[in-house]
């Protein structure tokens, strides 16, 4: 087991995206290395395998899967792994965003200070975190990146946050909904959640919330089908695969497929499929166990 794990080679990646200013996330795996930072913004370490002694403030802290370690802006962190390499995720924000949250979650002025320099996290926190890391990447869309950060930022806050109160109701929450469902289902396809939080008035913190509780989903997962239920007519129609996924606003290809067949249990090409063969008045088209078995439909049977 040591030596396999000494044979894996450490990867660093530093990721950014246009959809969230202000942020950048640091992937970390199988390092080894001493870590020697001045962060010159807020972050949060969030430990995956890696184990060791983490130095900052004055005072050393042992760092380890279930714990992260919050960072304040101008502090120097040295951390040294235990034995092994080990992996973990780092979130960069800057100040503005800290405010941004507190002035659109809190119910009063809560002045911001970290509860813990190395706080324990709860499995809800954790998963938020885990899957905002997976999200953050160039082929998601705008809402959708936008979405999982405030998500992430409202279970951060109570968790985190010394004094985080639970967020403020929304007035005129179920209005301000099906507005932004008009304005989903007129200019959809595209719209970011900033565009439409401006819509309803709100900001995008009480738009997600608003949405979420009227409709029970997400603006960005309303958005994904909207995009499939559009991808359909198009294939309907008689338009390649291929052109469906860009017209609809799917990054690529693998996009479009994994949340067209997500959705429908079928993949677009198989889609496609069955419309030509119904079209041709022969056979109807099912999906069984992952495989397009072709069934006669006798009419008089």
């Amino acid at each position: 087991m040591l030596g396999s794990a000494r044979t894996l080679r450490e990867a660093v990646d530093y990721r950014r995206s246009a959809a969230l200013p202000g942020v950048e996330v640091i992937d970390a795996r199988h390092s080894a290395r001493e870590w020697r930072v001045m962060c010159p913004t807020f972050a949060v370490v969030v430990f995956h395998t890696w184990r060791g002694g983490v130095h900052s403030r004055g005072r050393m802290h042992a760092g380890e899967p279930g714990l992260v370690f919050c960072n304040t802006p101008g502090e120097v962190m040295v951390a040294n792994p235990y034995r092994e390499p080990g992996s973990f995720n780092v979130l960069e924000f800057e100040s503005s965003l800290i405010e941004q949250w507190l002035s659109e979650q809190q119910p009063s002025r809560v002045r911001f200070d970290w509860a813990a320099v190395m706080p324990p996290i709860s499995e809800r926190l954790r998963a938020q975190f885990c899957e905002f890391f997976a999200t953050f990447e160039r082929a998601t869309s705008s809402m959708l990146v936008q979405s999982r950060m405030l998500d992430l930022s409202e279970v951060m806050l109570s968790e985190l946050v010394k004094n985080a109160r639970a967020p403020r109701p929304i007035a005129g929450a179920l209005r301000a909904a099906a507005r932004m469902r008009e304005c989903l289902n007129e200019e959809g396809l595209h719209v970011d959640l900033e565009t439409l939080a401006k819509r309803a008035g709100l900001s995008r913190f009480q738009a997600l919330r608003a949405f979420k509780h009227r409709y029970g989903l997400p603006p960005h997962a309303y958005q994904v089908c909207l995009r499939v239920s559009h991808a359909r007519k198009l294939l309907r129609e008689g338009a390649a695969a291929a052109d469906v996924a860009a017209r609809c606003g799917f990054s690529d290809q693998s996009h479009f497929t994994r949340h067209f067949k997500r959705l429908n249990g079928v993949t677009p090409v198989q889609y496609a499929r069955t419309q030509r063969l119904k079209g041709a008045g022969n056979d109807s088209a099912f999906l069984l166990d992952g495989k397009l078995s072709r069934i006669v439909a006798r009419s008089e049977r």
